[in-house]
């Protein structure tokens, strides 16, 4: 019997990226809620340790996971709708974050959402007239945005505006609402963290600059480029599961995010570190973006700063350390804003999206 809902991904297990993170969560969060939901994932090699994986993606509730190698890329995912055509058209839905899947789909005639997390890829990649099409044919059922900005986009490139929904990223709360609070004299000589990739398009010069300026910055995360200038305030290290997030978090009062304008999603981001280090009361320093705008008010929960302009960083790190009353204030607003983000409520909201109904 096809479950309730099917989700496709491409995300691999064995190399592990954001976009997977999300899917886990969202499915172990529809599952949680009572809803029939199975994920489909590419293959992973024979001694891969699958439950060692979800433990350590912080999945604590038992999901539907089914990894075939008919979804690896090499095929494009053809042999998978063969395989799977029936079971695909008995789902009361079918879910995708994957828009060549979604294409597939729809010239197959199954019915199906398509989460859309980069609109420069739908049009990079030619992409966004045969999704067009579908969407009007209606075996496109719906496209569901990850922010505002992001259904702007889709609006803009012609998709009927009522055919559309947003739905941001989440959060564990239960993970990372329980990390006490920095204090005062933590603000008053607050030491920063970024958790994610090291690259340039996410302000690693940012980074840098803020170090060199005299103020201590731990980078968690793999690399995809190194610092220019090594300093002393300056520590990287590297990649940790995402369960081990909460306790990096805990180890400053202060998440920066210096998102880069020319980084290829970040006109339509919603990214999981932000509710994170949200979640978990450290005062984000984050980019002013349209969509971190969504969630980020600057100074009320948190702080948003030109992220071309080195100088400005610097000196929201000088404004933390001379007024900690305030930085814990908006630490604390940041912390309240995050309880609308749990996975939980992104799980309800995309039911309602959908039309479906928890039992």
């Amino acid at each position: 019997m096809p479950p309730d809902l099917i989700y496709l991904a491409r995300g691999r297990p064995q190399r592990p990226r954001a976009n997977l993170i999300q899917t886990l969560h969202t499915v172990e969060a529809l599952s949680a809620a009572g809803v029939g939901t199975r994920l489909y994932l590419p293959s992973v090699p024979g001694s891969f340790d699958l439950p060692g994986f979800l433990a350590g993606m912080g999945i604590r509730h038992p999901i539907d996971l089914r990894c075939r190698a008919s979804l690896n890329r090499r095929w494009a995912g053809w042999p998978f709708v063969l395989l799977h055509r029936k079971e695909l058209l008995g789902a009361k839905v079918v879910y995708t974050r994957v828009p060549e899947l979604s294409q597939l789909l729809a010239r197959n005639g199954i019915p199906h959402f398509l989460e859309v997390h980069d609109t420069e890829t739908l049009v990079g990649k030619g992409l966004a007239p045969a999704l067009l099409k579908a969407a009007q044919s209606g075996v496109l059922r719906g496209l569901i945005a990850i922010s505002e900005a992001g259904r702007a986009a889709l609006v803009d490139l012609g998709f009927a505006a009522e055919r559309l929904g947003v739905l941001p990223s989440g959060v564990d709360l239960g993970a990372f609402s329980t990390i006490p609070i920095p204090g005062i004299e933590d603000f008053r000589a607050a030491r920063a963290i970024y958790v994610g990739r090291i690259s340039r398009d996410r302000g690693l010069d940012l980074l840098e600059a803020v170090a060199a300026a005299g103020h201590p910055v731990t980078l968690v995360g793999p690399r995809d480029d190194e610092p220019t200038v090594r300093s002393e305030n300056l520590k990287i290290e590297g990649t940790v599961p995402h369960a081990q997030v909460p306790a990096c978090l805990a180890r400053a009062a202060v998440a920066l995010m210096p998102y880069q304008a020319h980084l290829q999603h970040a006109a339509t981001i919603s990214p999981i570190k932000l509710f994170e280090a949200m979640a978990a009361g450290r005062l984000v320093v984050a980019s002013d973006l349209p969509p971190i705008r969504e969630v980020v008010r600057h100074g009320e929960n948190g702080l948003l700063v030109d992220p071309d302009d080195p100088a400005a960083w610097i000196a929201a790190m000088a404004q933390v350390r001379a007024n900690p009353e305030a930085a814990l204030a908006l630490a604390e607003a940041g912390r309240a804003t995050a309880r609308d983000y749990g996975w939980d409520t992104r799980a309800q909201r995309l039911l309602a999206l959908t039309g479906l109904r928890a039992a």
